[in-house]
């Protein structure tokens, strides 16, 4: 991919350029929510499109670098995976259910249970709509457009960072309010990866598959259940 767009103040940003990264992020975003089927797979499909016809002085580049120390990055995903996912089952989704006094709703996943051949036959899907699509989108498109639009500045980041976690977790509205808070928090952990790696996608990436993998397997093995028991006791 190309280098991303140089960082100067918001002032001076020619107002075709903040036009265009705000319609990129509209367009991609309404494809999400809008295409038939797993939506990311339409957004991150526009986003790549977009970033190979755009003229190159409103380009921004994903973070999809061609060179990159992969064992680091395949390190990173283990290790950071199956903190998270520890994390998530049994710190952070009871305690988010216990103060909203909401269950996070995932009984989309229910048909896993037990369920090898479902598991196989979705695992791939959730590779590449979420482990790779999402992040796209969400990192690659909405914080990454919306920072330089901004200006680029350290503010600009902020302000891209919760903006990008408020449309995450919004897009896994389908869980409920204790699903909505949960993943703008961990899209607030992805989008921080995005920055602290200077803006390299695969890191987040490397994550997001190895935690979603864990987590679904976890759900057909019926090990979620013993992992949120756990946090039970320390929030019930």
């Amino acid at each position: 991919m190309r280098a991303s767009t140089a960082s100067f103040p918001a002032s001076s940003r020619p107002w075709p350029f903040l036009a265009w990264q705000l319609g990129v992020i509209v367009v991609v975003l309404a494809a999400v929510w809008n295409g038939p089927g797993w939506g990311s797979m339409w957004g991150a499909g526009i986003a790549l499109l977009v970033g190979w016809l755009e003229p190159r002085r409103w380009h921004v580049a994903l973070g999809l670098r061609k060179r990159v120390d992969w064992r680091r990055v395949v390190l990173f995903g283990l290790v950071a995976g199956l903190v998270q996912l520890l994390l998530v089952k049994v710190v952070l989704t009871p305690m988010i259910e216990h103060l909203t006094g909401q269950r996070r709703d995932l009984s989309m996943f229910d048909h896993l249970r037990g369920n090898w051949h479902a598991l196989f036959a979705m695992l791939p899907i959730v590779w590449v709509s979420a482990g790779f699509c999402e992040e796209v989108v969400f990192r690659g498109i909405v914080l990454g457009r919306l920072r330089m639009a901004l200006g680029g500045s350290r503010i600009a980041t902020a302000a891209a960072v919760v903006a990008s976690c408020i449309v995450f977790g919004l897009a896994h509205g389908y869980q409920g309010l204790a699903g909505w808070i949960l993943t703008g928090i961990l899209g607030g952990v992805l989008a921080l990866i995005y920055v602290l790696s200077d803006y390299c996608l695969w890191y987040g990436i490397a994550l997001h598959l190895v935690y979603d993998t864990l987590a679904t397997a976890s759900i057909t093995l019926g090990y979620d259940r013993t992992l949120a028991a756990w946090g039970a006791h320390l929030f019930g």
